[in-house]
Order: structure tokens, then C-alpha cells, then sequence
């Protein structure tokens, strides 16, 4: 898995730089946007299917499975054919997906379609990562997988709002089908934006892989202890943060008896502040190297902030002003994160680093809102959110280990330098 880079810019000018940041972080902004597309709406899906909070949850399961499959080993297709083909064609099959829910009849016709979106979900980190390693000036990669990570949370942020003002003004069948043609729409930049993103391979070495050499290849990434570290640091912050973005409104509506619009405004606080923390934490992840340092000083303010939305206060500003600070603890921590990811990545394997790292990112939002949803069902929010503030504390173990494996693979590599 080496070679020189094949899919880069030779001198990138700063105009190419923004406009290669903007694209990639306004399509990623769409693969959030549409990943909680439904649960803005699942009251709307109540009504209709009778489902329960769990039944649904299964329906966001279904998704996160097929997309943390898919990015484990979606990341060989980037290495070998370039993160823009594999980009348009994951935006286009997400879209689908998510539009064909518009047509379902019953219920159980969710999960097959959950299955068909995810499975183009599973492309925008290795994709999007392996765009912006290869075609940003490295002076300003942190600020760029800052806005990248901003893309995304603008994305779940606005889908609360805009999804459920659709839903429930024009029907939640009608949103899904704006959905689709938004998507396709954001597909067709990606596919005619090759002077930008690029249509090669990201290393020749990839270009050239056989069967074996994906496989070996493979097993040296599942045999680096840091990548592992990574992976369950990506799993476990994604399970406390799937479960905020799934049911942290209908937690908080339970706790403290507001209606559920109410509550959801809590929830688009907290992606407001991940989504401004991202930005801050961006320029920071470019001046500082203590990364590790950065990330879990984010973690354990977002843990103590989730705490304290448990106490009311009159007219909710508590709950609601601890959300976004929350929000924005753990935004700071996104560049950062991601540069620890990127140092970890052997040549020419940019795609399948992010792909098996990120694909903890999946299992995190299968396994979170599920989890939530289980306990709502069960007439315990308290527990939904304590048990958030918890596995975002316990991270902390996850970066430790991340930062002293990091360390000591950058060691064995400068002692044969020396010699």
C-alpha cells in the first residue's frame, strides 16, 4: 500500500482550496441531513404504522448496519478509483433510498429501503477524507476536515427544522420526495466536478492491488492497536450522540412535560453549538498539537453539560442552554479527532483508513438510538441521558489509547530514519 498519490493537485491555489472545501462539506452536509430525515417525523410514522419508539429506532438500526458494513471496505474503491466516481454514485443510491420511503405501504417496507440508503451512506467519510487529504493545502487541513465535520452537523441540524416543517406541513411522504431530488441534485455537482475532486486513483500502488494485496493490506490495518483505539473512539462518541439526535427530544419532552416541538429545539441547539464548536476547533486543530488533549477536554464538558439538562428550570432554558453547550464541548473535538486518524494512515490508504475507523462511526448510530429507544419505551429518559453523559466520559479511554499508540508506531517509524 504504497506509492506516490495519483488523485492530487500539483500547487493547489486557495481558490481551489474553498472550492473543494465547499463541495465536499455541502454534500457531506447532505448525507447527515438525510440520516435523521425520519425522526423528525416519527410521531407523523406513529400515527401511521403504530409502531413503537423502539420499531422505528430498528429503521435508523437497519440503516447504520448496512453503512458500517459498506465504509469498512467501501475505502478499497476509493483507494483504487478516486473518492469523486464513488462519492456521486453513494449520493445517488442514498437518495433513493430515502425517497423510495415515500412510497411505502407498510411498515416493514422501511427496513429493506434503510438498508438500500446506508449502503450509499457508507461512502462520504472514506471518500470525502481521502478527497480533502489529497487535494486541500496541507496548512489548512485541519480547518478543512473542520468544515467538513461543520458540513455534516449543519446537516443534522437543519433536518429537525426543515423536515419536520415539511412533514407536518406538506406531508411526510411529500419531504422524502423533496429529499430525493435535492440529493440527486447534489450527486450531478459531484459527478461534473472532476477538475476539483479529481478522477483517478488515490495511489498508484491501489490502482494495481490484487485480491491478496487487499487482503494483507487489510489485515495490517486490523492488526495496528491505534486504528483500533480509533475505531471504538469513533463508536463510542457516535453512540451517545446517535442517541441525542434520536430521541434527546422526546427524552427531554418526557422529563420536563414540554410538547415535543419544544423539546426538538433543544436538540437543533445542540447541533447549532456542535456545529459553531466545529469551526472553532478547526482553526485550533491547525495551531496546536496536542490533539488528544483537545478532544477530551471537549468530551468530559459535553458529559457534565448532558447532566445538567436533567434539572429543569422555568420555561426550559436550562435543559435547552446546556444542549447546545454540549453541543459545541464536543464540535471542538471533531478536527482534532480526525487528524489523529489521518497521522495513523499508512501510504496510499487514506480511503480504507477512514473506511474502517469511520465505520465505528455506523455501529455507534445503530447502536445508540436503538438502546434509547428501549428505554423510552420503558419510561426511563433519565436513564437515556445519563447513560449519554456516561459513554461520552468513558471515551476518554478510548483517546489515551489512541494518542500512546500513535506515539509509539511514530517512534518505530523514525528509528529506521535514523539508521
Amino acid at each position: 500500500m504504497t506509492g506516490a498519490a495519483v488523485d492530487a493537485a500539483p500547487a493547489p491555489a486557495p481558490s481551489r482550496d474553498v472550492a473543494v472545501i465547499a463541495i465536499v462539506g455541502v454534500v457531506h452536509s447532505t448525507s447527515h441531513l438525510f440520516q435523521f430525515a425520519l425522526p423528525p417525523m416519527f410521531p407523523l410514522l406513529q400515527a401511521e404504522f403504530g409502531a413503537s419508539y423502539a420499531e422505528l429506532a430498528l429503521v435508523l438500526s437497519t440503516f447504520y448496519l448496512a453503512s458500517g458494513i459498506g465504509q469498512a471496505f467501501v475505502g478499497i474503491l476509493v483507494d483504487r478509483h478516486g473518492g469523486r466516481v464513488v462519492l456521486a454514485w453513494g449520493t445517488t443510491l442514498l437518495s433513493m433510498g430515502v425517497g423510495g420511503m415515500a412510497f411505502v405501504q407498510e411498515l416493514w417496507m422501511l427496513y429493506p429501503l434503510a438498508f438500500f440508503a446506508g449502503a450509499g451512506n457508507s461512502v462520504y467519510h472514506p471518500a470525502d477524507f481521502a478527497i480533502l487529504s489529497a487535494r486541500v493545502s496541507p496548512r489548512l487541513t485541519g480547518r478543512a476536515f473542520g468544515i467538513h465535520a461543520f458540513g455534516g452537523t449543519l446537516g443534522y441540524a437543519v433536518s429537525p427544522i426543515l423536515l419536520s416543517l415539511l412533514g407536518y406541513s406538506l406531508g411526510w411522504r411529500t419531504a422524502l420526495i423533496l429529499a430525493l431530488f435535492y440529493g440527486l441534485a447534489q450527486a450531478a455537482i459531484v459527478w461534473r466536478a472532476k477538475d476539483l475532486l479529481g478522477g483517478g486513483p488515490i495511489s498508484a500502488a491501489a490502482a494495481k492491488e490484487g485480491p491478496r494485496d487487499i487482503a494483507r493490506g487489510f489485515v495490517k490495518l486490523l492488526t495496528m492497536p491505534a486504528l483500533v483505539a480509533a475505531f471504538v473512539y469513533l463508536t463510542m462518541t457516535s453512540i451517545a450522540g446517535g442517541a441525542i439526535q434520536a430521541f434527546g427530544a422526546a427524552s427531554l419532552s418526557a422529563l420536563h412535560a414540554v410538547d415535543y416541538q419544544s423539546a426538538t429545539v433543544a436538540v437543533t441547539l445542540f447541533l447549532t453549538g456542535q456545529a459553531a464548536g466545529i469551526l472553532v476547533g478547526g482553526v485550533l486543530a491547525d495551531r496546536t498539537d496536542r490533539h488528544g488533549f483537545v478532544a477530551a477536554a471537549g468530551l468530559v464538558g459535553c458529559a457534565a453539560f448532558v447532566l445538567g439538562a436533567l434539572y429543569p428550570a422555568g420555561d426550559f432554558w436550562a435543559p435547552k442552554l446546556c444542549f447546545m453547550l454540549a453541543g459545541a464541548c464536543v464540535g471542538v473535538t471533531a478536527a482534532s479527532r480526525d487528524l489523529l486518524v489521518k497521522k495513523l494512515s499508512p501510504p496510499g490508504a487514506t480511503g480504507r483508513t477512514f473506511g474502517l475507523v469511520y465505520s465505528g462511526f455506523d455501529i455507534g448510530f445503530l447502536l445508540g438510538p436503538l438502546v434509547a429507544g428501549m428505554l423510552l419505551d420503558r419510561g426511563r429518559p433519565d436513564l437515556a441521558l445519563i447513560g449519554v453523559a456516561a459513554v461520552f466520559a468513558l471515551t476518554l479511554i478510548a483517546i489515551r489509547s489512541v494518542e500512546g499508540f500513535g506515539r509509539a508506531n511514530q517512534a518505530a517509524k523514525a528509528v529506521p530514519a535514523a539508521r
